[in-house]
């Protein structure tokens, strides 16, 4: 906080103006956060300009901005990951007793069976798309209530897939 003077958030961008003297004896060592007054005014000719290109998208009800090259420094949507753990659960359940039915495990989970149906086809998505959803890559409209929407017309070509779902 100490290099920080402004943050500017406008329709296209992010501007970050940053203390080059602060930068510099803090790169040095020279700069004691605890001490440094971050209240005085810094001449204009020290600031440093970052700039960030960014935008708005509407991602189910809300809005998020989009910040250009920050897609892997999202963390997992935990709704999304729980929703995947249970769909290969379930499958998992399936292949190990053959003799198990989608109606047999809802009613032991107290959900339907169409519910089961539609979860059961999250394990046939594209490597690539349940990969980006476990490490936080997805797109950002693509939530655990969005997914589970789209669920029951994923079609089963990957390439289809991740227009559907917004990969591409």
């Amino acid at each position: 906080m100490a290099l920080l003077c402004r943050v500017e958030i406008r329709s296209a961008r992010i501007d970050i103006m940053l203390s080059r003297s602060r930068l510099t004896g803090l790169l040095s060592g020279s700069l004691d956060l605890k001490i440094q007054n971050r209240g005085s005014p810094t001449p204009s000719g020290d600031l440093l300009a970052l700039t960030v290109p960014a935008s708005l998208k509407r991602a189910g009800r809300e809005m998020r901005m989009l910040v250009e090259n920050a897609g892997d420094q999202t963390s997992p949507d935990p709704s999304s990951l729980r929703i995947l753990a249970r769909a290969h659960d379930v499958q998992a359940h399936l292949i190990q007793n053959p003799k198990l039915s989608v109606l047999d495990i809802a009613q032991e989970e107290q959900v339907s069976a169409a519910y089961l149906y539609t979860l059961l086809r999250l394990p046939w998505l594209a490597p690539d798309i349940t990969t980006a959803i476990i490490s936080g890559r997805r797109p950002p409209q693509l939530t655990a209530q969005a997914l589970m929407r789209l669920t029951p017309r994923l079609p089963a070509n990957w390439t289809e897939q991740r227009k559907l779902l917004g990969f591409r």
